[in-house]
């Protein structure tokens, strides 16, 4: 009895230390989901009790825990209420898979040390995407001048599922507007650090350099408007919450960019600010689409305001209950290209009250540790973490990266790093 107690006690310790290493070796059965692979969620509430029996609670207790709770309800929900639980699956299979990851990073991220290297892994996914991204996207056809970088880089990833043409250039530059915030107040931060290792901060300052560079070309070269747009006014806003030193790099990001645009031509920016493309890039489309598509959703909302049509049903009911005649024939509206009204036609009016609940009790934590951080290169972390949930949360006004949708769990490490920073910089813990 006691050698099966103690048996017990490896394993489940085992588990429980590396539950963070289970969940990135098993996350393409979760990001790339199948009916056969479906008993592989069971994973995820099997170590919430290895972590109940082990530490006395199933997950660490942050300052978002109802939110989190009420989407994940809703998600019950929509796996009860959807006419087509195949389609929903790979949306619920990523919402759970990003709700796990973000307690496991809580989990493992305590401390300040650990909190400066999720920061790092976070600026190394963003590297990640951006090479991934470099031979893999379906290139827009937008700006002439980018056009011709564009045509010259090969792609040679393709048939992935859900992106068998190639990734959608908006997705890509939503994904990495949500790390570049963060390599920016990183570079700044260590630049302006009290550390004696000279060598190892400015090795520090010459890698982010390195991936700012790199991340930054990449995102020019999306040429998605919508996340210009939003990166911009996210970098004035944190020139005027953060410190002194940090304005001088905003401005001078903010006539860099103004730069591109002259040198793109500002007449050339604006007729391209009202133009839209279809998934194959080819014929030009309205922006009033957008606003057509919006009403769509508000319809879909209207129908199913308590708990939506079922995850991932917008693209299947649109061309059925509410057809858009003025789109092409075939064209898989997969969102309703703002993040609000999708997470309300996903999971109800109830999951967008907990999705805005979650990013503001997130943002107000992070804003709460940056009032009382004493450290600067802790500051830069939570500036660049707050600078890239709220870029994001702009730029999901005009698209959207569906909640579950595969690039979405990057929003979920982001919010696990702010959260953790709170913890770090207060003194607090998650337990």
């Amino acid at each position: 009895m006691m050698g099966s107690i103690k048996l017990l006690d490896r394993v489940t310790a085992w588990l429980s230390a590396g539950e963070l290493a289970i969940l990135l070796l098993t996350s393409p059965l979760f990001l790339f989901p199948r009916p056969s692979f479906a008993p592989v969620l069971l994973l995820l509430p099997f170590l919430w009790l290895v972590r109940r029996y082990r530490q006395g609670h199933f997950v660490p207790r942050t300052p978002v825990d109802w939110p989190i709770l009420g989407l994940l309800v809703m998600t019950l929900v929509s796996i009860w209420i959807t006419p087509d639980l195949i389609l929903s699956l790979d949306r619920i299979s990523g919402l759970l898979f990003g709700i796990a990851l973000f307690y496991a990073l809580l989990a493992w991220a305590r401390g300040p040390g650990k909190v400066i290297y999720l920061a790092w892994g976070l600026v190394g996914l963003g590297c990640a995407m951006t090479l991934v991204g470099l031979i893999g996207t379906r290139w827009p056809t937008k700006f002439p001048l980018l056009q011709v970088v564009n045509s010259i880089i090969p792609q040679l990833i393709q048939g992935v599922p859900g992106a068998e043409t190639g990734f959608n250039p908006n997705q890509v530059a939503g994904a990495l507007i949500m790390t570049l915030p963060l390599q920016l107040c990183l570079l700044i931060g260590y630049t302006w650090a009290r550390d004696r290792q000279r060598g190892r901060r400015w090795g520090a300052v010459l890698g982010l350099a390195v991936s700012l560079i790199l991340t930054g070309a990449m995102f020019i070269l999306l040429q998605s408007r919508a996340s210009w747009a939003a990166l911009f006014l996210t970098m004035i806003l944190l020139g005027m919450i953060g410190p002194r030193r940090l304005r001088v790099p905003m401005v001078i990001l903010a006539c860099v960019l103004l730069l591109c645009v002259a040198l793109l031509g500002p007449t050339n920016v604006a007729e391209q600010l009202l133009v839209d493309w279809n998934n194959a890039g080819a014929k030009p489309l309205k922006w009033s689409n957008r606003a057509q598509i919006w009403v769509r959703g508000l319809w879909v909302i209207a129908d199913f305001p308590l708990t939506g049509p079922g995850m991932n049903m917008f693209r299947k009911l649109v061309p059925i209950l509410y057809p858009l005649f003025s789109l092409p024939q075939g064209y898989d509206l997969a969102h309703a290209h703002n993040i609000y009204l999708q997470a309300a036609i996903d999971l109800g009016i109830p999951g967008l009250i907990c999705f805005l609940a979650l990013t503001g009790g997130t943002l107000s934590a992070g804003w709460q540790a940056l009032r009382s951080s004493s450290t600067r290169l802790m500051r830069a972390i939570l500036l660049g973490s707050m600078g890239g949930l709220i870029a994001f949360a702009l730029w999901g006004t005009v698209d959207a990266i569906s909640l579950g949708a595969k690039p979405g769990f990057v929003w979920w490490a982001v919010a696990a790093l702010t959260i953790a920073a709170n913890s770090a910089a207060t003194g607090g813990d998650t337990t």
